[in-house]
């Protein structure tokens, strides 16, 4: 379900709240990634520290500026979305015209009603 409400905030309008913890989890699994790099090309004494130390800039300020800009904009409602997706949900009972076009799979005529 969970899954679901991040593929909605996905595909409809606005961003929800799933989306944006799931957003946070993948880029600060990107920081502390390029911050373990980023020590370990330090210790070493690697010129590759330079580069890590970038990329750990850029995707500090990628994360920071994200949740800025969804904090300016709002999120959307989860319902909302669905809607959006999906169209209204209709929840009618089947009444006695539904269930006298029902028709009988083995013969193809249609269901006698009791």
């Amino acid at each position: 379900m969970w899954l679901e409400d991040v593929l909605y905030g996905a595909l409809a309008k606005g961003v929800n709240r799933p989306t944006v913890v799931v957003l946070n989890v993948a880029l600060g699994g990107c920081i502390l990634s390029l911050l373990s790099c980023f020590c370990l090309s330090w210790s070493s004494e690697s010129p590759l520290t330079i580069h890590f130390g970038f990329l750990l800039v850029l995707a500090s300020l990628l994360l920071i500026t994200i949740n800025w800009f969804i904090n300016e904009i709002g999120t959307v409602e989860l319902q909302a979305q669905q809607q959006e997706l999906f169209g209204p949900s209709q929840q009618t009972a089947p009444g006695p015209t539904a269930a006298a076009s029902q028709t009988s799979l083995a013969h193809g005529k249609p269901l006698k009603q009791q």
